[in-house]
């Protein structure tokens, strides 16, 4: 794992790592790699080059000389689009715009170190569904996807079709295996012939959820009456995790 943090005020730096240090001690995970900089020109110069390592992490203060921490998220994003980028300052104005990249959380100075935690847990969380790969089995060949690629699976007696952003593949692997496969906290099975990440929901009602895809294709999942409730404050659970 690699984080990289990016402010002009070093003692900001200093803490932030502090804490990220002890985050990882007391959870007995393994320390990242970490990379430091104090200003978005020189962490995109050194982070967007062609063999550039990978990032897991950013923390990027919003006001610096030059440019914007807003700037150099929207620009990271483009070389490492499954980093988690958190924006650190104390000017909530800058929120609206935070959120056109897809920050993933938006932190005011002074620092809260348990506020910090919460949201680093949450942070590892999503980067293992974004990074976990599960593979596809048709009759013709193999695909590989992240589960964060992975819309819905449709299933039928004993077969079924995996829904992704790319496109709907038949997959000769049993229909009893995906709850498996799937085990992840953003997939929920409303019906007994569907599987549903949260991710791409975009409306439901008491016996259908409605689905989009990023580049607009639409689709429909069944959903049982005695699992309403459980599907709908498992919803709420993962919005309140990603918000």
């Amino acid at each position: 794992m690699r984080i990289v943090l990016c402010d002009d005020d070093e003692h900001i730096l200093v803490k932030l790592q502090k804490y990220l240090r002890e985050y990882f001690q007391v959870n007995h995970l393994s320390q990242p790699a970490y990379a430091v900089y104090t200003s978005g020109e020189a962490l995109l110069e050194k982070e967007t080059a062609g063999a550039n390592e990978n990032i897991d992490i950013a923390f990027l203060d919003v006001e610096m000389p030059g440019l914007s921490g807003i700037h150099t998220g929207a620009q990271l994003k483009e070389f490492h689009p499954h980093a988690k980028v958190f924006i650190v300052t104390s000017y909530p104005d800058y929120l609206d715009e935070a959120m056109k990249f897809h920050v993933f959380r938006y932190l005011s100075k002074p620092i809260d170190k348990k506020r910090l935690f919460r949201n680093m847990k949450d942070a590892l969380y999503q980067l293992s569904v974004d990074t976990r790969k599960v593979t596809i089995e048709t009759k013709d060949k193999t695909i590989v996807r992240s589960a964060d690629e992975i819309i819905m699976v449709e299933t039928l007696e004993r077969k079924a079709s995996v829904c992704t952003v790319d496109g709907t593949y038949e997959t000769v692997t049993p229909a009893k295996q995906w709850d498996s496969l799937l085990d992840i906290g953003c997939f929920f099975r409303p019906h007994r012939g569907y599987i549903i990440n949260f991710k791409y929901i975009d409306s439901f009602t008491h016996d259908k959820v409605f689905l989009t895809s990023p580049l607009g294709k639409e689709y429909s999942a069944y959903l049982t009456r005695r699992k309403y409730q459980q599907f709908k404050e498992a919803h709420l659970l993962y919005l309140e995790a990603m918000s």
